[in-house]
């Protein structure tokens, strides 16, 4: 058959389909037609952005580097007094940190090249600065949170480390959990470890969870030995229930040790520092002309200058 007579043929028979108005169907003429290759459907790929492909990963190095200069920003927030901003410049770094899984290195504490070093620094200023929010301004539920789960982190690093499970129990003495706050101090108290700051701490959750005997003869012995103006300054609170003369006289040696670390180098140039020694200042001052308040020797028993030569000894703080 020759191919024109074929087309001629077709034609007539596909006009007489729809004249008549039958149904017919359409596909059987791909049988008759000859089919066209369909054209290759093209790969989403190959219209993939470039910028949605996966970056490499960092090295160690590099995040090290990274994370040691989120680090310089909170404290750069802290010394300038604001720490709201240094805790949400911490909490960025921090979330960033859970996001990146790197493969463990070894069986080391830390790595060659600084990376799990950084992450424990960055624990440390973050928790410095819910500790400074906590005693000056105060914190909300989900701040309390954030601040035991930073020193968790940072006690996981090393669990036998004493200063790390002594940071551990502060916070969590400062956001009110004192069962575990207890336990961990009680550990630390009766260990081998036990120091100044751990019998402070120990004493000062005592007193907060209502255990103020126990408390009170803890600092009554130890106020003598205090380092830091808030040793001295929760030594004077709890023994002012006691003993009103001798709580009399070290919130008078307390607000002389404020006056005397305001000027300290370290201390001038953090403006955190600043606010919570004026805070502790302020809280000592309106203590002494409390217990005053019903005038000196008019009717009251106190006798500044028998303990007064105590405080003063306290050269670390008074600066004598």
């Amino acid at each position: 058959m020759t191919r024109k007579p074929f087309v001629l043929g077709l034609v007539l028979m596909t006009s007489f389909v729809f004249v008549s108005g039958c149904s017919f169907n359409l596909s059987k003429l791909s049988s008759i037609i000859p089919s066209r290759e369909k054209p290759e459907a093209v790969s989403d790929k190959v219209y993939q952005n470039k910028s949605e492909a996966k970056a490499p990963a960092k090295s160690r190095e590099v995040l090290q580097k990274e994370l040691n200069s989120e680090i310089n920003r909170v404290v750069d927030r802290i010394t300038d007094g604001k720490w709201n901003e240094a805790i949400a410049s911490g909490e960025l770094a921090y979330e960033k940190i859970q996001k990146t899984k790197l493969d463990s290195v070894s069986s080391a504490v830390y790595d060659a090249y600084g990376y799990d070093a950084a992450k424990e620094k960055l624990y440390e200023v973050l928790s410095a600065a819910y500790d400074f929010k906590y005693h000056l301004e105060g914190l909300n539920t989900t701040e309390k949170e954030r601040y035991v789960r930073t020193a968790k982190a940072h006690f996981d690093i090393d669990p036998s480390d004493p200063f790390k499970k002594l940071a551990l129990a502060k916070a969590q003495t400062d956001t009110g959990d004192m069962n575990q706050s207890l336990r961990l101090l009680g550990e630390l108290y009766n260990s081998q470890f036990k120091d100044k700051d751990i019998t402070e701490s120990y004493a000062w959750a005592l007193y907060l969870s209502g255990k103020k005997d126990e408390a009170y003869n803890i600092y009554r012995a130890f106020y003598p030995q205090s380092e830091t103006l808030i040793q001295l300054f929760h030594s004077a609170q709890v023994i002012e229930e006691k003993d009103k003369a001798l709580g009399l006289n070290l919130y008078n040696g307390v607000t002389g040790a404020a006056n005397n670390l305001m000027v300290k180098d370290p201390n001038i140039n953090n403006m955190s520092a600043q606010t919570y020694i004026d805070l502790v200042r302020t809280e000592s001052r309106n203590a002494s002309e409390r217990l005053l308040a019903g005038g000196f020797k008019i009717n009251s028993q106190y006798n500044l200058q028998k303990v007064d030569p105590i405080v003063k000894s306290i050269v670390k703080l008074s600066g004598e």
